[in-house]
């Protein structure tokens, strides 16, 4: 669906997953018990050096391996409980999930939705972006920019083109008129001046 939840009954990955996990997580293990000494042990400033800075007053390094049992213990108790309610769950009783969700269904939706956090990711970030994209976007670029620029300026040259298309007729009578009215255009600008000019001079005393 829209939240990437997939139909079927859970299960296991295949072989060629398991195998390359669990190799991975035995060398984990090798390693963290081989080398406990130079990540969090005596050897920790050799092995660290100068890339995790440790104050002389953090004494959490000593702490650690002096701290009560149940806690060093507490991640394995954790893991081995979680296993267990698993097994018990989609193994040995999968009815189990569909009566705890049909007793808390506000709890069930609000875990099978992640927390909501994916629609709260989408209010607060994605529709915000979209929305001063989409006004860079419409806005500034395509009416601004282009709208004043080249597409405005394109828009505009065909525009005229269209009028200047059409005075082209072909017909030499339509140029003849043309012409005519230019030439009146001329008289008419030259001898308005003229008559202006003597106009001037009368009413301005032969000045």
């Amino acid at each position: 669906d829209e939240h990437a939840h997939h139909g079927g009954t859970p299960h296991e990955s295949p072989l060629t997953m398991l195998i390359p996990l669990a190799v991975l997580a035995v060398g984990a293990l090798i390693a963290g018990f081989w080398y406990q000494g130079s990540f969090i042990g005596e050897e920790y400033g050799g092995f660290w050096k100068s890339s995790i800075f440790t104050a002389e007053s953090n004494k959490i390094l000593h702490e650690i391996h002096e701290a009560p049992l149940i806690v060093k213990f507490s991640p394995f108790v954790m893991m081995v409980l979680g296993f267990a309610l698993a097994l018990w769950m989609y193994v040995l009783d999968t009815s189990v999930p569909g009566k705890l969700a049909a007793m808390f269904p506000r709890l069930y939706r609000f875990l099978l939705n992640k927390w909501y956090f994916d629609e709260l990711y989408d209010l607060v970030l994605i529709r915000p972006a979209k929305c001063i994209g989409r006004f860079f976007w419409k806005g500034i670029d395509g009416a601004v920019i282009d709208g004043l620029g080249p597409d405005g300026i394109s828009a505009r040259t065909m525009d005229l083109g269209r009028v200047a298309s059409k005075l082209q007729t072909g017909y030499i009578y339509h140029y003849a008129f043309v012409m005519l009215i230019g030439v009146a255009a001329l008289l008419s600008w030259y001898v308005g001046g003229h008559i202006i000019g003597i106009i001037g001079v009368i009413f301005g005393g032969g000045h």
